[in-house]
C-alpha cells in the first residue's frame, strides 16, 4: 500500500512538472513571438467559415484572419507536369553540351593530327546540329522530334496552364473548405479556442492543432474528407499492429542464432559451427545477433514515417 501511495505521488509530481515546464515553454518570448502560437488548425471546417463575416460568429471576437486550405488538385498536377518537362528540358541540353563537347574534341584531335585547325575539319554549327538529342513521342508510331524545342515548347505551355489555374483559383470562392487556419489576437485567445470552442450553431470542428509549424503539416492530407480521414486512422492503425506482430518473426529468428548450443543439437547438419575457431563463434554469437537486429530494427521509422502520411494531417 505505502509503495502504490509512493507511485501515485511520484507519478502526480511529474505531471504537476510536466505541466509547468509546458505553461513557461510557451510563455517564453522566442515562442510567443511566432504567428503558429496565436493560429489554431482546424479539420473538417464548416461551409460558413468561406465567408469572412462569418469569421468571428464561428470562431468568437477575438479571431483576426483565417486561411482557407482547398481541395488544388488539378494545379498540383499541372504544377507536377511542368516540372516534369524542365527537368526533361534540363537532362537534354546538358547531353547537348556533353555530346557537343565530345564530338569538339575529336574534331580537334583529328585536325591537329592532320596539321589542320577545327574549322578546315568540320564545321562548328554542325558539330553542333548533329549533337541536339530527339526523341519519339509515340514508340514506333510516333514522329521524331527535337528534345529541346518540343521540352521549352511543353514548359512554356504548362507555365501559362498553371498561372491561369492560380488566378482562377484566387478568383472564384471555394464550395467546400476542407481545413482552415485561424489567427487570434493573443496567445490566451488561441489556446482557448484549441480547448474549448463556443459557437451558436452545431458544429463539429475536430480535430484540431495549435502552433503548427508548416514544416509540420503534410499539406495534400488537409484535403481529406472526414470519413477518409477515420478510415485511414483505422488502417494506419492495424498496419502497425501487425507490423509489429510480424516484426517479432524475424527478431525471434535473429534471438536464436546466438544459442549455438540450442541449433546444433536441433540442426544436426550445423554441428560443424561446435568445431569452429573460438573467434569465430565469438562473432557468431555476440556479434552477427545484435548487427541483424539492428539492421532490422532500422527500417522500422522509415516504414511508419511512410505509413503516417497517409494517417496524419500534420
Amino acid at each position: 500500500m505505502t509503495f502504490t501511495g509512493f507511485v501515485m505521488v511520484l507519478v502526480a509530481r511529474e505531471r504537476i512538472f510536466l505541466i509547468g515546464l509546458r505553461q513557461a515553454y510557451l510563455l517564453s518570448k522566442s515562442n510567443a513571438a511566432r504567428l503558429s502560437s496565436r493560429t489554431v488548425l482546424f479539420l473538417s471546417a464548416p461551409r460558413e467559415v468561406v465567408h469572412e463575416e462569418n469569421l468571428q460568429r464561428i470562431f468568437g471576437n477575438e479571431a483576426r484572419r483565417h486561411w482557407i486550405i482547398t481541395n488544388l488538385d488539378d494545379i498540383e498536377s499541372l504544377v507536377s507536369d511542368r516540372n516534369d518537362s524542365a527537368m526533361i528540358l534540363e537532362e537534354a541540353e546538358v547531353e547537348w553540351s556533353k555530346n557537343a563537347n565530345k564530338k569538339r574534341l575529336q574534331g580537334s584531335k583529328i585536325g591537329h593530327s592532320n596539321g589542320q585547325g577545327l574549322e578546315d575539319v568540320r564545321d562548328i554549327s554542325s558539330i553542333y546540329q548533329e549533337s541536339r538529342p530527339s526523341h519519339i513521342l509515340t514508340p514506333l508510331v510516333g514522329a521524331k522530334v527535337d528534345t529541346i524545342q518540343w521540352s521549352r515548347k511543353q514548359v512554356s505551355e504548362k507555365s501559362r496552364e498553371v498561372q491561369k489555374a492560380r488566378e482562377l483559383a484566387s478568383k472564384s470562392r471555394p464550395k467546400h473548405p476542407y481545413a482552415v487556419f485561424v489567427e487570434f489576437s493573443t496567445q490566451a485567445a488561441a489556446q482557448r479556442a484549441y480547448q474549448q470552442l463556443s459557437y451558436h450553431e452545431p458544429m463539429h470542428l475536430e480535430p484540431r492543432y495549435i502552433g503548427v509549424l508548416p514544416k509540420e503539416v503534410i499539406w495534400k492530407n488537409l484535403c481529406l474528407s472526414p470519413a477518409s480521414r477515420i478510415c485511414r486512422g483505422y488502417v494506419a492503425t492495424a498496419f502497425i499492429v501487425a507490423t509489429i506482430l510480424l516484426w517479432s518473426i524475424p527478431i525471434g529468428i535473429v534471438g536464436t542464432i546466438s544459442n549455438i548450443n540450442y541449433l546444433t543439437g536441433r540442426f544436426h547438419f550445423l554441428r560443424f559451427i561446435n568445431h569452429l575457431p573460438n573467434a569465430v563463434l565469438g562473432l557468431l554469437t555476440g556479434l552477427l545477433p545484435p548487427y541483424l537486429v539492428s539492421e532490422l530494427v532500422s527500417y522500422v521509422p522509415n516504414i511508419f514515417r511512410c505509413e503516417s502520411t497517409t494517417k496524419l494531417a500534420t
